[in-house]
């Protein structure tokens, strides 16, 4: 199954580098992609403009750095966190 997220991508910007706690290893920040998507709000009432946020991994940075203010569309996987899907980009 192939998921597909579409919207105005708005920014791009890197993440803080991330440890782990438990481990003590230090992991470098990704790339997020920040664009504006519309979701419906009730069905047949109407949508709301949302700001979603997708991480990309480094390889992907190039495809869109020069797309800010642009329609595009980002292959993504999607997980379960805290009763919210959250969705990440994939190449």
């Amino acid at each position: 199954m192939r998921i597909q997220v579409k919207g105005k991508l708005n920014n791009i910007f890197k993440r803080g580098d991330y440890t782990n706690k438990d481990t003590g290893e230090t992991k470098e920040g990704k790339y997020q992609l920040e664009f504006m998507t519309q979701k419906e709000v009730i069905k047949g009432a109407g949508f709301e403009t949302v700001i979603e946020k997708i991480s990309i991994p480094d390889e992907l940075y190039p495809k869109y750095k020069d797309m800010i203010g642009k329609d595009i569309v980002v292959n993504v996987g999607a997980m379960a966190q805290n009763r919210r899907v959250i969705f990440y980009g994939v190449a």
